[in-house]
């Protein structure tokens, strides 16, 4: 069997923007406030504290009023909404050897113009096609000495080529990594949010989806929004610069939402599409793809909805996939907020496409009360939706004021209910193994199925694994495990 260059499968990748950057800095700040507020209610107090105790950063990083403190708290506005969010690093390390490279290797990106360069050699990589020296001869000088760290790191190495894991023919939805999923046809296939290869949840993985399972199988790629868990810059990168990939039209890019378009251009992708909601659909083989609102997962509270920088939104998509066996809207972390509900555009899915096959739909219930106070987890992106309404800070961890930013179990019901739903299938919850469920796949399934029971809805609920496909209706056996 030929040997070729491809990625091992503990390899990891990420790939840091200086608002990233930023994030980690204030950092300590914003924890300050979080674990002082649920001491006391006074946020002008908790707020000056903070500064006082982080000096530096408070004088460099933001705008406090002394006389009006919590309401003119903010980052500066020009690093809510940087002109430029250059990419300056690029992280990559085998977990499995991590006793040896403990915190990986980065390298530092000295000139965005060399983004396409480094596209282009995880993308000769990710194909599995090559050997060492049919990518040498298709990459710069630079490109072979990255390409060389990323061989030393054990990020790819001279394996066999590997066996593709889907069946080529086969019609149906695939469940992979946390919130990606593969949609496929007879001829056409459509990668959602992919995560692969990245440091997101997949540290301690024996088994996972290689991008090397993908090849092949992939025509298009849809993205939902920009939270870290969903949008992932190297996997991206694995993938075919002319690849059509469908992302939210973001109006002003900020801290909390960047410009998906523009970043993914500047990367050296030249088939990058973002149109409004309920724009003419968008064919990709067989495939319709129509853009829906992405409702939910901002942090404004009702006693608080008016925003201090409204611009600050996380702006999404839904999607509704057509095909000749089947109708699938997978709603990600959907919910409510005060621009708009998702039940109303279940409404208008009902109207426009009728009955729905499948809703595929994250089940827990978050509110920004439940996130809790540790910072270290969250992105950028959380810290500038804070910072947008810094009110939230006063009800975070609090029972008062408690605000739901996805559906929960009643709210995918409610959806189910509206579209006629036949399946309802759970993702977003998690990574795990191939083969296995998430560890709140099955409470989670059962708290739908009891909400699905109270309105009298028929919608059942898929129990199904990472690596999972479920398959149109017409197949003998609509769920089994095709990744592994």
């Amino acid at each position: 069997m030929e040997k070729v260059i491809s990625f091992t499968k503990r390899a990891q990748l990420q790939a840091l923007t200086a608002s990233e950057y930023l994030g980690y800095t204030v950092q300590p700040l914003i924890q300050e406030i979080l674990d002082q507020i649920v001491k006391s209610d006074n946020l002008d107090m908790v707020i000056a504290d903070a500064a006082k105790k982080y000096p530096t950063i408070a004088e460099t990083f933001f705008d406090i009023d002394p006389s009006n403190v919590a309401a003119s708290f903010s980052l500066k506005e020009p690093l809510l909404f940087p002109e430029q969010n250059p990419v300056v690093s690029l992280s990559f390390n085998n977990t499995k050897l991590a006793q040896f490279f403990p915190v990986g290797v980065r390298e530092i990106i000295k000139e965005q113009s060399v983004l396409p360069d480094i596209h282009y050699l995880l993308y000769l990589c990710g194909q599995a096609k090559f050997n060492y020296d049919q990518i040498c001869q298709q990459v710069s000088d630079d490109m072979i000495i990255l390409l060389d760290k990323l061989i030393k790191s054990h990020v790819v190495q001279t394996q066999p080529q590997p066996a593709r894991g889907v069946p080529v023919e086969t019609s149906g939805v695939f469940r992979l990594q946390h919130a990606a999923l593969l949609y496929r046809t007879k001829t056409t296939g459509i990668l959602v949010d992919p995560q692969l290869h990245s440091n997101y949840g997949l540290a301690n993985l024996k088994q996972d989806i290689t991008r090397a399972m993908l090849e092949g199988f992939v025509d298009a790629i849809l993205i939902s929004h920009s939270h870290y868990d969903h949008w992932n810059l190297p996997t991206l990168m694995q993938f075919a610069p002319e690849i059509p990939i469908i992302v939210p039209k973001v109006p002003r890019g900020s801290i909390t939402c960047e410009d998906m378009k523009a970043r993914l251009e500047g990367l050296g992708f030249d088939h990058v599409i973002a149109v409004d909601w309920y724009a003419e659909p968008i064919v990709i083989g067989d495939i319709e793809i129509n853009v829906l609102p992405f409702y939910g997962e901002q942090p404004l509270v009702p006693e608080y909805n008016q925003p201090k920088h409204p611009d600050l939104r996380n702006w999404g998509n839904t999607y509704l996939i057509r095909t000749p066996d089947y109708t699938s809207w997978f709603l990600i972390d959907a919910g409510n907020d005060p621009m708009g509900s998702m039940r109303d555009v279940a409404e208008y899915v009902r109207q426009k496409f009728g009955i729905v096959d499948q809703v595929l739909s994250n089940f827990l219930s978050l509110s920004y009360n439940s996130i809790g106070t540790d910072l270290s987890s969250w992105g950028a992106d959380i810290v500038g939706n804070l910072l947008s309404n810094p009110q939230i800070f006063s009800v975070t961890n609090k029972t008062d004021g408690f605000h739901l930013a996805t559906l929960g179990a009643k709210g995918v019901a409610e959806i189910c209910s509206i579209v006629g739903a036949k399946a309802c299938l759970p993702y977003a919850h998690s990574w795990a193994e191939l083969g296995k469920y998430t560890g709140s796949d099955e409470s989670l399934i059962k708290d739908v199925i009891a909400e699905l029971e109270k309105v009298g809805c028929s919608t059942q609920v898929i129990p199904w694994k990472i690596g999972d496909g479920y398959f149109s209706s017409n197949s003998d056996a609509p769920c089994g495990g095709i990744l592994y």
